[in-house]
């Protein structure tokens, strides 16, 4: 069996052993592996069952500003494996006039997928982060866009659905390649509950993912959701959806036990490694018992992908990487390395 047979038929919600796994990490950490372990490729040698390729592209524009696809100027800073912040938001006034909507960067689009292509033995997935809340909030703020939600709905709902009309013409160029899964990137959720709140959640995102999630079942790929935080009030919503995979499922903010039995015939979970409370603080012997234990729970039945729940970052001990590592690559109580 391949790695790609293996998470398609946890995907179907099967029993498979070993479980799918994916060792994501941000690239600070990655050079840290590698020099720790003197393995130039620590990543390759990982096994992970899953490549991916992201959506984003970025012009580097010095001093640790740089400019994505929409023209929104990023500060990076110094932090590790994130964006960083706005600059400044393009979009002053709730209106689109005098902002022209970018189109897909396809000759851009098209390298990414050949290659996703050359690693058709995994399962491979094409990115497209900030893709909607996200995405409307770095171009008008986040304070300005949730007043809007509730203040200029028109100005929501066009927004939004330029967005969405930029996404569809992204799968419309991936799906003229044999790709598994389009993963959407939004973050909804804080530490407790909906940044926007459930109404305005159902009101401006609901009706939006249902047709991406439709466009690309058409296309004939899977369809994967990432969201930090909790999102516990839309996993009926996301079940209706039709959505194959969630991501991250933070067991800070999940009762996993609840989730698996809930919505695990449903939904595969790919994460459940904490990156917040886990993977940065705890000793290497309690995150190869506590990877265990979420393993034992999520995996009966298939439907999950043990993961980190977000790219684990510089703040994770090289010997914590290496425990979680060994659980993903020695499944079986007792395994050696």
């Amino acid at each position: 069996m391949t790695k790609k047979e293996a998470v398609l038929k946890a995907l179907r919600h099967q029993d498979v052993h070993p479980c799918p796994y994916y060792c994501d990490m941000t690239d600070q950490l990655h050079e840290t592996m590698c020099r720790y372990t003197g393995d130039p490729l620590f990543f390759e040698h990982t096994g992970s069952y899953l490549f991916e390729q992201r959506n984003e592209s970025f012009v580097d524009m010095d001093g640790g500003l740089f400019s994505d696809q929409f023209g929104v100027v990023w500060n990076k800073g110094a932090q590790d494996g994130d964006f960083g912040i706005v600059s400044e938001y393009l979009l002053k006034e709730p209106s689109l006039g005098g902002y022209a909507f970018p189109e897909p960067d396809e000759q851009l689009i098209r390298e990414k997928c050949e290659r996703l292509v050359a690693h058709q033995d995994q399962f491979t997935m094409y990115i497209i982060g900030f893709s909607l809340f996200e995405r409307a909030w770095t171009l008008r703020s986040m304070e300005e866009l949730l007043c809007d939600m509730l203040a200029d709905e028109d100005f929501v709902d066009e927004l939004m659905d330029r967005i969405v009309a930029y996404n569809l013409k992204v799968v419309d160029i991936v799906s003229q390649y044999p790709i598994d899964c389009v993963f959407f990137g939004d973050d909804w959720g804080m530490q407790k509950g909906l940044i926007m709140g459930y109404p305005l959640w159902k009101r401006f995102i609901r009706p939006r993912i249902e047709r991406q999630y439709a466009y690309v079942h058409a296309k004939g790929m899977y369809v994967a959701q990432h969201s930090c935080g909790d999102c516990s009030e839309v996993f009926p919503d996301l079940v209706a959806a039709g959505l194959d995979i969630y991501n991250t499922f933070q067991p800070e903010v999940y009762d996993i036990e609840y989730f698996k039995k809930t919505y695990g015939g449903s939904i595969t979970f790919f994460g459940g490694i904490s990156t917040q409370r886990l993977l940065p603080y705890k000793t290497p012997s309690e995150v190869e018992t506590e990877c265990r234990r979420i393993l034992g729970i999520l995996s009966k039945d298939g439907g999950y992908i043990l993961a980190p729940t977000h790219a684990a970052g510089e703040d994770t001990p090289p010997e914590n990487y290496l425990a979680f590592l060994k659980v993903c690559q020695h499944q079986g109580e007792g395994d050696t390395v």
